[in-house]
């Protein structure tokens, strides 16, 4: 039997995370959750849950797991959300109790994150081709509802980030209203405006309006320019793609999401490059800098340009491996590259889920973190599938409520 190659191996084990990591006890009210982290063993978040569902369905295309294991764990998750789960106009709480669905202490619903879930549901939706499964992927669905979370920002319509009732909760603090920030920027919400035009309530002149309403600001890094989030960090160019076929669609205006993600994994590489001396881990040509775990707890790393004060450290020096690997379909040759010096003299970081979640030289020493992020072993999956065999992308993207989507926002086909 022909060996896997290290790139199979860690579509594997980090597939083995959502498999592990999931609650599927038939008697609780939290069946399909799954852990935020490895860490906390009681927090499940619902972007893990997203990842993971279409990680099923990657899974029983590789035949880890059989259809109808799929099959269960994706009606019976669909089943825990409908009866179990709280909903704000068909939103849900950031985080979660595994075993109770209730939310976890004072968290947001969360926008970004019921996207991610929602994405992973579609996938299976599509993939998962039966009544039962249809008719409650649209009980979910027909709950979700934008139109409460649309604001104005600059005489621009954009989302609102978030919504929590409660007064101290978790991103609202002492605030008098329950809304939270707005997606004015560009950043990782790109599948959003998607799925609101998925929707029955936003016509395609609202879609639109919402999808050209956020700033788009362009910044360089040596010679490579593009438009950047505001923290720059590597995953942003990462989450969409890995529900949207970016490579065959452009927008009306003729913009091309993935070479944007290109240029921006481009820079990344450079500026890690251009800090090896800085920082020990990236003197092997490691680069991909992103969220991660570092000896100081789950840091955002943002790379240059960004938009925050050059006073504050941004940069922490710890090499992500999901970085580089979300990246694999824009710098398929780098990535290859970069497995070769982790196979030779990194494999101690690869566990029970593949490689861990960070990766550091401090004081002389190796450092490795000692748990595992869903949502950086989610794109991890995602992307190496996409890459080997496309799982998530052609079923996500055939989907009808992904075509609607695709017609009411105006984009087309690639010459």
């Amino acid at each position: 039997m022909k060996k896997k190659s290290l790139l199979e191996e860690e579509l594997y084990h980090s597939f083995l995370f959502f498999l592990e990591q999931s609650n599927h006890d038939e008697e609780s009210d939290g069946y399909g959750l799954i852990l935020d982290n490895t860490k906390n063993k009681n927090m499940a978040s619902i972007a893990s849950v997203g990842f993971g569902l279409s990680s099923y369905v990657i899974g029983v295309e590789n035949k880890y797991i059989t259809y109808d294991e799929g099959r269960k764990h994706v009606i019976n998750t669909f089943k825990t959300f409908i009866n179990h789960v709280d909903k704000f106009n068909g939103f849900y709480n950031h985080f979660l109790d595994i075993k109770t669905a209730n939310p976890y202490k004072k968290c947001e619903f969360s926008t970004i994150d019921t996207v991610i879930f929602f994405n992973g549901a579609i996938t299976c939706d599509s993939y998962f081709d039966e009544e039962e499964v249809h008719s409650l992927f649209n009980k979910l669905f027909d709950m979700l509802d934008f139109l409460p979370f649309i604001t104005k920002y600059k005489d621009s319509k954009v989302f609102r980030m978030a919504y929590n009732p409660i007064v101290d909760g978790d991103y609202r603090g002492e605030s008098s209203s329950p809304w939270i920030y707005h997606w004015h920027m560009y950043a990782e919400q790109i599948s959003m405006y998607f799925l609101a035009a998925a929707t029955d309530n936003i016509d395609a002149n609202l879609a639109k309006d919402l999808y050209y309403g956020f700033i788009r600001k362009k910044g360089k890094y040596n010679n490579h320019e593009y438009i950047y989030c505001p923290t720059n960090s590597l995953f942003v160019y990462q989450y969409s793609h890995a529900w949207i076929d970016f490579n065959k669609i452009i927008d009306s205006s003729g913009f091309d999401w993935f070479q944007n993600s290109i240029i921006a994994t481009k820079a990344n590489k450079e500026y890690c490059y251009d800090n090896r001396d800085r920082y020990p881990i990236l003197k092997d040509s490691l680069w991909g800098l992103t969220a991660c775990l570092t000896p100081k707890g789950y840091r955002n790393q943002c790379i240059e340009p960004n938009d925050f004060d050059d006073k504050e450290n941004h940069v922490f020096g710890v090499f992500p491996p999901s970085g580089p690997l979300g990246s694999i379909p824009f710098a398929t040759d780098d990535v290859k590259k970069l497995l070769d010096v982790l196979e030779s003299k990194y494999m101690e970081a690869f566990r029970e889920y593949g490689f861990t979640d960070g990766i550091t030289i401090e004081n002389d020493k190796l450092w490795i973190s000692d748990y595992y992020i869903g949502i950086n072993k989610g794109i991890t999956v995602l992307m190496i599938d996409n890459y080997l065999h496309g799982t998530t992308w052609k079923y996500y993207m055939k989907h009808p409520l992904i075509k609607k989507a695709i017609k009411k926002l105006g984009f087309r086909r690639k010459n």
